[in-house]
């Protein structure tokens, strides 16, 4: 062997020993773990999802990545979460991704017995090869199910908060819009009084629709509650 080339040859076989160290933790926490070829265009893979093997056989265990990755796409990935794939659909479109980052990563949605999915899409750089890369995939569910229960809990929060607010609050709104229908009715002879009246039995009745708007039944949604409180800001500012 040329001792020159000891040293190439070591530095090569370090990479590669990390490369497959890398793969192997990916396979660990990702359901489907690929290797991509971006010089010969083909795809093997080292982990398949049972649901990709379910739908499409062992076809993707290795061939064409561009016919597999379509075929993907077009047949498990939710019609509205397709064009998410754009960027790594081509090979040529992967090369444009990589020539300036290491790694590109997204969320998407698929459809499995009509039941929707939610997944996670994971495309690294080996090491610093221009030509290989890893695409790992990955099931969200769990976090899904996590998020919506925290908004279930946010809007049981609001909706309690806005009972309570409305319990508070409705009485004494009520009070001030006929105490001011009365005071108006005892005071026609005097404009100047009149006039207050009107002012505090507008300003209660918008009060009051600022309620029913907030706490309707069909508004549970903190940042709509906000940009209601926001633009009630605006109409006092107006009024000055």
């Amino acid at each position: 062997m040329d001792k020159d080339n000891i040293p190439s040859t070591v530095k090569l076989r370090s990479e590669m020993e990390l490369s497959n160290k890398i793969i192997d933790a990916l396979c660990y926490s990702y359901q489907g773990v690929y290797y991509v070829n971006l010089a010969t265009g083909q795809v093997r893979s080292y982990r398949m999802a049972r649901f990709v093997r379910d739908k499409f056989g062992e076809q993707f265990a290795s061939g064409d990545y561009e016919t597999h990755i379509y075929n993907f796409v077009r047949n498990a990935v939710y019609r509205e979460d397709q064009e998410l794939f754009e960027p790594i659909l081509t090979i040529s479109n992967l090369r444009k991704i990589f020539s300036r980052q290491m790694a590109y990563s997204f969320n998407y949605r698929t459809f499995t017995n009509d039941e929707i999915h939610y997944a996670q899409a994971e495309v690294l750089k080996v090491l610093d090869s221009n030509d290989e890369l890893v695409m790992a995939f990955k099931s969200m569910d769990k976090q899904q199910q996590l998020r919506e229960k925290h908004y279930e809990n946010e809007r049981k929060i609001v909706k309690a908060m806005g009972h309570q607010l409305n319990d508070v609050a409705r009485g004494p709104l009520l009070n001030i819009i006929e105490q001011s229908k009365a005071a108006k009715e005892a005071s026609r002879r005097n404009e100047e009084i009149s006039e207050y009246m009107d002012i505090i039995r507008r300003d209660g009745e918008r009060l009051l629709g600022i309620l029913n708007l907030i706490f309707s039944e069909e508004n549970t949604d903190r940042d709509k509650i906000e940009e209601t409180i926001m633009k009630l800001g605006s109409h006092d500012r107006d009024d000055v």
